[in-house]
């Protein structure tokens, strides 16, 4: 893997993140995994649901409480309920 440098100012959270990303080994787990994340962030970013506002455009933010919103919190806890906590 070819990376290049960027330098950065990162919270204590986001620096957690990122190391924990790291420590995963090179692997098709760790390119899955690094994708789905970047996903992931893509869609709270901008969820882009199909559920029209009262003013008739579609939802783009992810303040707004629509179904598919609900639908990816739901996604997240079952998610958060299935990965083994750690000591």
């Amino acid at each position: 893997m070819t990376d290049t440098a960027i330098q950065t100012t990162l919270s204590a959270e986001e620096w957690t993140l990122v190391m924990a990303l790291r420590e995963i080994p090179d692997s098709p787990l760790r390119t899955r995994v690094s994708g789905l994340m970047a996903d992931l962030a893509r869609f709270i970013q901008q969820p882009r649901c199909l559920g029209m506002q009262s003013d008739g455009f579609p939802c783009g933010s992810p303040h707004t409480s629509c179904e598919e919103c609900r639908h990816m919190l739901d996604v997240l806890d079952d998610l958060a309920a299935r990965v083994p906590l750690q000591d």
